[in-house]
């Protein structure tokens, strides 16, 4: 009987060993931080980024008269972009772009504009006239924009993914055109979106409008000298204000910003 007893007692007591060591360990509690914002996952990349805008950038503008309008483009010369992707409330930018190439769409006939080529008569236009002075021509070659402020932020982050998802915002650009020697405040409605971690796309929403006469822009001569006579011919084409829209694409520079 004592036997017996044993054999019960240590047959019981392997049961209990064998429930005991199939019974899971709770899983330890997650202690770090989590983020609070949307990209919790880690895709909005910190510290500062410099992205710098290229050859494929894309600027159009358009005018319109009493009998039609002039459509055309400008290269962008060179440019930057800088801007903390959790944050972007601080951005900065500029950008230029090279007047001297300036080139108008299916333009009207010569005789419509007074003679000469669409494209020699709106850089006489803005004193890049062959006869004007070189030193001036360079002066007058490039317009500048200056990114002041981003305000109407639909997030103040950015996601940088880099997997094909696209992310974005829609922000007013407010800066300053510097145009044919005279500075002005403009602002542009944009959306900034994103593929890949170092490219961005930057489209206008809508049109930025320049008004001409604050920089002077008025129909000239070869020389710079204002044309009175080409003033009242191009009306029917030119008006008091330019359109606009563009799509600047900016990839992620070779080095962070200081």
């Amino acid at each position: 009987m004592a036997l017996k007893r044993a054999l019960a007692l240590g047959l019981l007591l392997s049961l209990a060993l064998a429930a005991g060591c199939s019974k899971r360990e709770a899983p330890p509690r997650r202690t770090e931080p989590w983020l609070a914002s949307p990209s919790a996952s880690g895709a909005v990349l910190g510290g500062p980024r410099a992205f710098r805008f290229t050859k494929d950038s894309v600027i159009r503008f358009s005018t319109s008269g009493r009998k039609g309008k002039l459509s055309g483009r400008l290269p962008l010369a060179q440019g930057e972009l800088r801007f903390d992707p959790r944050d972007v409330r601080g951005a900065s930018a500029s950008l230029s772009a090279d007047l001297t190439k300036l080139s108008i769409d299916e333009p009207p006939a010569a005789a419509e504009l007074g003679g000469g080529s669409p494209d020699t008569l709106a850089r006489q236009w803005l004193e890049l006239g062959p006869e004007v002075p070189a030193e001036r021509r360079e002066q007058f070659a490039t317009a500048r924009f200056e990114l002041s402020s981003l305000e109407n932020l639909s997030a103040s982050f950015l996601e940088l993914t880099g997997r094909g998802k696209s992310s974005g915002l829609r922000a007013t650009a407010v800066g300053t055109l510097l145009l044919h020697g005279f500075r002005a405040p403009v602002r542009a409605e944009v959306r900034v979106s994103t593929t890949r971690t170092d490219q961005l796309s930057i489209r206008s929403v809508g049109a930025l409008v320049v008004t001409l006469a604050p920089h002077d822009i008025v129909a000239r001569g070869p020389s710079g000298v204002v044309d009175a006579l080409g003033a009242a011919r191009s009306a029917d084409w030119v008006g008091k204000q330019a359109r606009v829209e563009f799509e600047l694409i900016a990839e992620a520079a070779q080095s962070a910003p200081n």
